[in-house]
């Protein structure tokens, strides 16, 4: 008979990061209605918090690019799957407004559908004229590799505003007689607006090459651009403008019948770059949220445990019965935990780990939920290897395990997001080390040093980050620190004086 530790040790629960599981993404992915509408080309937008599964679903579609191609659709990522940005090269030499760049957007676009139109030898006359138009033009460098195109499109748009008497190397046009998208060369400039500047580049009109280029194969391509938030991190002002930019070209593009956007972006990244205004975004309307429920959670989690043989074994069950009935996938949860982790009037194990992983939005998200339990595991084994006993019955993981994990979650949640994502609260949220979990304003200007005023305005930036969960009412709020960050900065339970 196997052992409880040689289960635990074979147990993959999945990496906190899709990126790091692209190999065994697809053995234990749940399709959820939410893939299905993204997988049917039904969604174009797909918004979630933070470890929420964004980046999984784009990772599949790489995965999946034959099975696409079997159905006519190209797959063209705008990003790595993982590893450096393609986007680092914009980073230090960022276009000069919003205008430049929705060009640039359009033009990397550009060059993402020609790279695809050569690499499948698609050489219809549009498909040729526009592959060779952005060759001559330098846009589309032979090696095809992400990051030299886009350095390629970014140094492109660069020239056009640092133009002066001299020719500048390669200009895009159309050829007025035949229609083509030709390269030409231009020697006289005169002083005229960004704007007009830009509007020299025919990139909508090689747009429409692009889409004809593809409708005459009767094939369609999507472009899918994911780790935004990794992208322009350290520039909120040239990520406010970067992609609003970006959803500004996705609306100009969405028109064509054969090429479209598919964009992967975090709520709170959307909800930054919209406030105070974004026109815009009433016109995007093929969206998602991606949201997670305990029951979802749970489906996920499970679906996970008995992807692994030795798991299904032990437990002598039949993974694809119980991935059918959620009542099967519950009782497996509760063969391998204890019932509750704090006993009392607690919350079961599972609610239990949601409660203690989420942070003030209340949305759970899948990243810290496996972390936990990952966590667990390995501590579960140590406990083993060193000689402890056995727990009880079935049960893999006891209540010890579990508590002894988020001590580790938090400090990885607090460090590792809110601290590297949230340079501008660091100082803030480091000085209520020790403090009660709950605080007011008043006690928050006597920690921080400031005066009450400060102090409400600060704390009310912290509610929108998910640090402060906002209690009471409007005239003496409170702010409750959830649990996901207590550990990591040792706060006590109860409200400060």
């Amino acid at each position: 008979m196997t052992s409880k530790i040689e289960v635990l040790q074979s147990l993959e629960l999945g990496a906190r990061v899709a990126e790091d599981e692209v190999e065994s993404l697809e053995k234990y992915f749940v399709e959820t209605d939410q893939w299905s509408q993204i997988r049917s080309g039904r969604i174009d937008v797909v918004y979630g918090p933070k470890g929420s599964g964004k980046s999984a679903l784009y990772t599949l579609l790489n995965r999946r690019e034959d099975d696409f191609f079997d159905e006519g659709i190209l797959l063209s990522s705008g990003e790595n799957v993982r590893g450096a940005t393609v986007f680092s090269h914009v980073i230090s030499e960022p276009p000069p407004s919003e205008t430049a760049f929705i060009y640039l957007w359009k033009l990397y676009c550009l060059t993402l559908i020609a790279r695809t139109l050569r690499d499948y030898d698609i050489s219809n006359d549009a498909a040729r004229a526009l592959v060779s138009s952005l060759e001559k033009a330098k846009l589309l460098p032979d090696s095809g590799v992400l990051s030299v195109m886009f350095r390629a499109v970014s140094s492109y748009i660069k020239r056009w505003f640092s133009r002066d008497a001299q020719a500048i190397e390669h200009a895009v046009t159309i050829d007025p007689s035949s229609g083509a998208p030709t390269v030409s060369r231009k020697t006289e400039f005169r002083e005229q607006s960004d704007e007009k500047n830009l509007a020299e580049i025919p990139a909508d009109e090689l747009l429409h090459f692009a889409n004809s280029a593809l409708e005459k194969e009767g094939l369609k391509m999507w472009l899918l651009f994911d780790r935004l938030d990794v992208a322009f991190a350290d520039s909120p002002d040239m990520e406010r403008n970067a992609l609003r930019a970006l959803f500004r070209a996705y609306n100009d593009m969405k028109g064509f019948s054969s090429v479209a956007l598919k964009i992967f972006v975090r709520d709170d990244i959307w909800k930054r770059i919209t406030k105070g205004g974004f026109t815009e975004a009433s016109h995007i309307t093929k969206t998602v949220n991606i949201t997670w429920s305990e029951n979802s959670l749970m489906n996920l989690v499970v679906s996970r445990l008995v992807s692994n043989e030795i798991f299904s074994r032990y437990l002598e069950i039949d993974p694809e019965e119980i991935r059918k009935n959620y009542s099967d996938q519950k009782e497996v949860f509760y063969r391998i935990a204890p019932e509750k982790v704090d006993t009392g009037r607690n919350p079961y194990t599972f609610g239990w780990i949601l409660s203690r992983t989420v942070d003030a939005s209340g949305n759970p998200v899948p990243r810290e939920v496996i972390h936990l339990l990952d966590t667990a595991k390995t501590i579960q084994i140590q406990k083993l290897e060193r000689g402890e006993d056995d727990p009880e019955g079935d049960i893999l993981m006891d209540r010890a395990a579990f508590k002894d994990s988020l001590p580790q979650v938090s400090k990885t949640r607090f460090e590792q997001t809110l601290l590297a994502e949230y340079a501008d609260v660091a100082s803030y949220v480091t000085k209520l080390e020790g403090e009660r979990a709950e605080q007011t304003s008043t006690s928050l200007a006597q920690v921080w040093g400031v005066t009450e005023e400060q102090a409400g305005e600060m704390a009310r930036r912290l509610a929108e980050i998910g640090f402060f969960e906002v209690r009471g009412d409007k005239e003496a709020p409170s702010y409750w620190v959830p649990f996901i960050y207590r550990p990591a900065l040792n706060l006590v339970q109860g409200k400060a004086n």
